[in-house]
């Protein structure tokens, strides 16, 4: 039985690379919309070239379709042959609206030092996600993210370094700024400082804010986390992140059932409860997305909700049957 180790690393590129073809289309928040429908009137199929025009033209042919905008549509870097899965959020019944903070207005910014250092990081990552492998694999165990690939490593280890001596900077840049840059810098590099009270709070904070990235940055650095066996994983409230499960930003329900899936190891009843009550569906939508490594949390979020023991849960989640995680799930 093959498990994934660490969290599953993914980078939202915005440029598509010359050749770029779409390896998989995948839809959420679907629920009473006709998405068998909705796939045969796509402009696009699987194995097609994927164009810097692929995402308009799935915006106007589901505008058209259904008379109303995609909650989103998200071009993910990327599979084994470095090719893009789209995501199609649609906004049915398992679609929620949710309410993000205000746009900061403060003046506070990062240092260009670690600007720099986090834009050469993330070019690390980009070509180790290019290369594949286990050169993608990452250690959570120290609650901070380090990759196998050698040089995405050494930055990830000095943004540690600089991160351990500024977390009160971070903290208020993260909460404060008005430049988004430099609050995706921070969500990113807070997840790298000493593990703390204060730390917690503020990631949990910025998994509310208005940009994509930060929350992003900022969800995945709580879900590292956890991975690692803090006891700091029980200060984080699950609650904003079950509603997250529901959003029609596929950035969002990715990290929230990253975070969700170590928060529900322990199987505490109350909290399978209120997922279970408050996001079946989404869950359910997720799981039967075709790659593993992209459901395989869901898979498991779902299975415990059901009762599903965990070692037969790992086997189907990875392995399948999807349908019988599903059908214990709705029998719960």
């Amino acid at each position: 039985m093959q498990i994934p180790v660490g969290i599953l690393l993914v980078l939202l590129i915005a440029t598509p690379a010359a050749g770029e073809q779409i390896a998989e289309i995948e839809f959420f928040g679907y629920e009473g919309i006709d998405v068998v429908k909705m796939r045969t009137l796509l402009p696009v199929r699987r194995g097609d070239a994927f164009s810097d025009q692929t995402k308009d033209l799935i915006r106007e042919t589901v505008v058209r379709t259904i008379g109303k905008q995609p909650t989103d549509v998200a071009a993910i870097c990327c599979d084994e042959n470095g090719n893009r899965m789209l995501f199609i959020g649609l906004p049915g019944g398992s679609y929620k609206s949710v309410a993000y903070r205000p746009e900061p207005a403060g003046r506070d910014r990062l240092p260009l030092l670690v600007m720099d250092l986090q834009a050469r990081l993330d070019r690390a990552l980009h070509n180790a996600v290019l290369k594949g492998g286990d050169i993608v694999r990452e250690d959570d165990s120290r609650g901070y993210a380090l990759v196998n690939d050698p040089a995405a490593r050494e930055l990830q280890l000095a943004v540690r370094r600089w991160a351990l001596k500024r977390e009160r900077e971070l903290v208020r840049v993260l909460e404060l700024s008005s430049a988004v840059e430099h609050r995706r810098v921070a969500s990113a590099a807070l997840g790298y400082a000493r593990q703390s009270h204060r730390q917690i709070l503020a990631l949990a904070r910025a998994a509310r804010d208005p940009d994509d990235d930060v929350r992003n940055n900022a969800t995945r650095a709580l879900a590292v986390l956890v991975q690692s066996g803090s006891k700091l994983a029980a200060e984080i409230p699950p609650a904003a992140f079950i509603e997250m499960l529901s959003s029609g930003i596929w950035s969002d329900r990715n990290k929230a059932t990253a975070l969700l899936d170590g928060l529900t190891a322990g199987r505490d009843p109350a909290l399978l409860q209120t997922i279970g009550s408050e996001a079946l569906d989404s869950l359910i939508e997720m799981a039967r997305w075709h790659r593993p490594g992209h459901a395989f949390s869901a898979r498991k979020i779902l299975g415990r909700v059901a009762g599903l023991p965990e070692d037969r849960l790992n086997d189907l989640a990875w392995n399948g049957p999807v349908e019988a995680i599903v059908e214990a799930a709705r029998r719960r």
